[in-house]
């Protein structure tokens, strides 16, 4: 299997934990490392193994179910270190009802002992409508 299709199966590896909604899947696909980071959308950066964790719990215990229609994935691989770009069209059901979101996630993995594993998740809620182009100045 080649680098990129493992990194791909990584990526995929963490959205089915998403979708699980179950913390002990998630925590299978980060390292556990006190200098991970993760940018959930609308949050503060929130770095280390503990705060990540909780952010994960926090979430699952909030919706009954998550569902995600990913993009395609633009994938960089720098020696141990791989960086996927991927738009996320997200279905979540919870309290508030059933919401669609439009999300771009940067996840960052890092290669430990054979093994892809998340070093970086930032997500960035979309908010220009489809084929808009940002004015430069």
């Amino acid at each position: 299997m080649t680098d990129k299709q493992e990194i791909l199966d990584a990526n995929r590896a963490f959205y089915d934990a998403f979708e699980s909604l179950d913390i002990e899947r998630m925590e299978k696909v980060w390292l556990s490392e006190p200098r991970i980071v993760c940018i959930h959308p609308g949050w503060r950066r929130l770095a280390g193994w503990g705060p990540i964790m909780t952010s994960w719990e926090r979430i699952f215990e909030n919706v009954f179910e998550m569902k995600f229609e990913l993009g395609p994935a633009d994938v960089f691989i720098a020696k141990e270190l791989a960086v996927v770009v991927v738009e996320e069209n997200l279905t979540q059901s919870g309290y508030d009802g059933k919401i669609t979101t439009l999300v771009l996630a940067t996840n960052v993995f890092e290669r430990v002992g054979g093994k892809w594993l998340m070093v970086l998740h930032h997500g960035s809620p979309v908010i220009a409508p489809g084929g808009s182009e940002p004015q430069l100045q």
